[in-house]
């Protein structure tokens, strides 16, 4: 992973200075993380997972931040799936947890 040096203007993670398209959905946040590297370092980390503005896809965000005496690097990388996509494939590749039948026919 390659981390983008960026010193002059803060990491896009503020909410504040999101665009505005991002804020339309919120966020499920599926880790947060910071970790204490050494005395002076520190490595953060979150996922989440969005519907997209049109709802056709979910969005997966990985952004990372590591703080230094050097300074602040950060990046962000995004991953896109078709909800139809993601459905047919969890259809073929799960196993169903149960079944259920009824029979209303009257006699």
């Amino acid at each position: 992973m390659h981390l983008i040096k960026n010193t002059s203007a803060p990491a896009p993670a503020i909410r504040e200075e999101l665009p505005e398209p991002c804020l339309t959905h919120s966020a499920l946040t599926l880790l947060q993380r910071v970790t204490k590297l050494d005395d002076a370092s520190l490595h953060c980390r979150e996922v989440s997972l969005r519907l997209s503005d049109d709802q056709n896809h979910l969005v997966l965000t990985r952004y990372s931040e590591h703080y230094s005496p050097q300074g602040m690097e950060w990046v962000e990388r995004k991953h896109r799936v078709s909800v139809t996509d993601l459905l047919r494939w969890v259809i073929e590749q799960g196993q169903p947890q149960s079944v259920e039948r009824g029979d209303d026919r009257q006699a």
